[in-house]
């Protein structure tokens, strides 16, 4: 699979998590009916989009230069298909639910939905990974980050004390 495709994750990932970092915790500390963790400040918020994001370049760059390593390919697509997920919950149900615009929504539909379904077709299409293959990895993908995600809260919390 062409490397310049692969990088296209990362363009999406990142212009979704900017618009997630400039409102999301401002939305997420308003009373609504959808509330998936307790209220967190800025720094921790930040310091959590900085772990997922930086873990999405660790994957895609080892997937790149590693492309024959199954846990790497695994762990890639595994994320691409994970971010869809994210579009879908919690942004699209909590627009839904709360009646009010949650933030990372449109760079979701706009950017992330096309350019990882792009992505996901390729490598289906090339044959670089199979259906079975991409829906396991979505999950277990999927599982990984969202427990991760409580963790590196609490270590913005604590690292972040200024």
């Amino acid at each position: 699979m062409n490397s310049s495709i692969i990088i296209l994750f990362l363009f999406a990932f990142t212009i979704h998590n900017l618009e997630e970092a400039v409102w999301l915790t401002r939305q997420s500390s308003a009373a609504g009916k959808v509330k998936m963790h307790k209220a967190v400040t800025q720094d921790q918020f930040l310091f959590g989009l900085f772990w997922v994001t930086g873990f999405a370049y660790l994957i895609t760059a080892l997937y790149i230069i590693y492309p024959d390593v199954a846990v790497f390919k695994y762990a890639y697509f595994g994320y691409v298909g994970g971010m869809i997920f994210n579009i879908i919950f919690p942004h699209l149900i909590s627009t839904i639910i709360e009646r009010c615009y949650s933030p990372g929504l449109f760079t979701g539909l706009l950017v992330i939905v096309p350019i990882d379904s792009l992505i996901m077709k390729t490598g289906l299409t090339a044959n670089v990974i199979s259906v079975s293959e991409l829906i396991i990895s979505t999950i277990i993908a999927g599982v990984v980050i969202m427990a991760s995600i409580p963790f590196s809260f609490k270590a913005g919390k604590k690292l972040i004390t200024y």
